[in-house]
């Protein structure tokens, strides 16, 4: 049998793994009390305690026997085959959070998992607390690939929040250490990728789009998602660079060459119908007709985040086709997602919304706002978005004096297209 304080923490994880409170153990066979004491480790376990808690959580004997893995490769192994992904995270952060160890590559293996689980449920700052003890871990067991890997999913997890500044360094120090060859040829572009979107963030377009260019050199040769997400990154610098007809080349080739299987089909099309609303004139058809598709998909693939994204860029196309009033009713329909939505498109989608307060006529309100959002950019040393909201403040003002002179809810022909990206 287990020792203490193994066999306790054995016993409080199947405890917790089924949802059970000590009461509802304990009860007609032993006090909550001692059943308290046995899961500190303060008690030994005895032969009528190991009966009554087998029958009581379900379980034979031999898993309290000390050929049992450990409580985090427990807890590793039910997360990875729930399909329950909230009971996953609560299996195994219990589990992180309970045990140590001295196994630093299970650790380390756990945090990943840790980190997807809350990716796909939408908890950024969980997400990014993960990645930086994956950091710590990494160097640690000082081995090229952990390190890298870590680092890209640090800035990665930073630029969704907001943090630009350290998602930069950290995307660098990810992208410089891929350098020396030590990892594999994908850990070394997804490093390059991240630091591709943060350094354009920044307002470095120049420096973005060398990086952009090198990825694109060796591009026959990278598998097909990382090929196309290398293409639509290379895309999306263009486009902020006013190269619009390069860019949608690169959007084609993207779409063309993608594999049509599980969730990178719809992911892809909806990140290429924001691109097609960012350029000049919009392609609004393209992106009506990529959303279409996406939301198609989405009925097979995809999780709650893409379609929150669906929503934000349905929003944002109804806008851009006139139709103020739906574009504010899926707002509303998003404000309870807000916390889930990158730091950019929950920037984005307030300006959206504040957009439609001005033309409705609330033009002080709206425009306190906005500019608000700016500097919220701004200080977030998120320079492109900055300089996006600006812009499209004021392009908003100059369509509400041409409402203004012509009320309607229909957009004018004179309408500014104002820029979203």
């Amino acid at each position: 049998m287990l020792e203490q304080p193994e066999f306790g923490q054995l016993v409080k994880t199947l405890r917790q793994e089924r949802g059970l409170s000590q009461a509802e153990v304990a009860k007609e066979g032993m006090s909550t009390a001692y059943l308290s004491r046995l899961e500190s480790g303060a008690r030994r376990p005895t032969a009528k305690v190991l009966d009554h808690l087998t029958r009581r959580l379900g379980v034979p004997a031999s898993v309290f026997q000390g050929t049992r893995t450990s409580l985090l490769g427990q807890a590793l192994a039910s997360a990875s085959s729930s399909d329950d992904t909230d009971d996953a995270i609560r299996l195994l952060g219990a589990a992180v959070r309970a045990e140590s160890g001295e196994d630093l590559s299970l650790r380390w293996l756990s945090l990943w998992k840790l980190a997807q689980l809350h990716s796909k449920q939408g908890r950024r700052q969980d997400e990014l607390a993960a990645a930086r003890e994956l950091t710590q871990l990494g160097d640690r067991l000082e081995v090229a690939t952990l390190q890298v890997r870590s680092r890209t999913l640090l800035a990665r997890c930073l630029r969704a929040v907001g943090d630009i500044d350290e998602a930069r360094a950290g995307a660098r120090t990810a992208f410089d250490a891929a350098g020396n060859g030590a990892v594999p040829v994908a850990d070394s572009v997804r490093a390059q990728l991240v630091l591709v979107s943060v350094v354009a963030e920044s307002g470095l377009l120049t420096e973005a789009r060398r990086l952009a260019d090198e990825l694109l050199e060796p591009i026959d040769v990278l598998p097909p998602v990382l090929r196309a997400e290398a293409l639509w990154s290379a895309a999306n610098v263009r486009i902020r660079q006013g190269d619009d007809h390069g860019a949608a080349g690169q959007l084609q080739r993207a779409l063309t060459e993608l594999p049509g299987h599980d969730d990178l089909m719809p992911r892809m099309r909806l990140a290429a119908a924001s691109l097609y609303l960012q350029m000049t004139p919009r392609r609004v058809t393209e992106a009506q007709q990529l959303l279409a598709e996406a939301e198609r998909a989405l009925d097979h693939f995809g999780g709650p985040l893409h379609r929150q994204e669906l929503l934000v860029l349905k929003a944002h196309l109804a806008f851009h086709q006139g139709d103020l009033a739906q574009a504010e009713g899926l707002f509303q329909q998003l404000s309870d997602a807000m916390p889930q939505l990158t730091f950019r498109d929950r920037i984005r989608l307030e300006v959206l919304a504040h957009q439609i307060r001005i033309l409705e006529g609330d033009r002080e309100a709206g425009v306190r706002r906005v500019e608000e959002l700016a500097l919220e950019a701004q200080n977030a040393s998120n320079v492109h978005l900055a300089s996006e909201v600006w812009r499209t403040l004021a392009e908003t003002l100059a369509w509400a004096s041409d409402r203004q002179a012509a009320p309607s809810r229909r957009k004018p022909s004179n309408f500014p297209e104002g820029v979203t990206r």
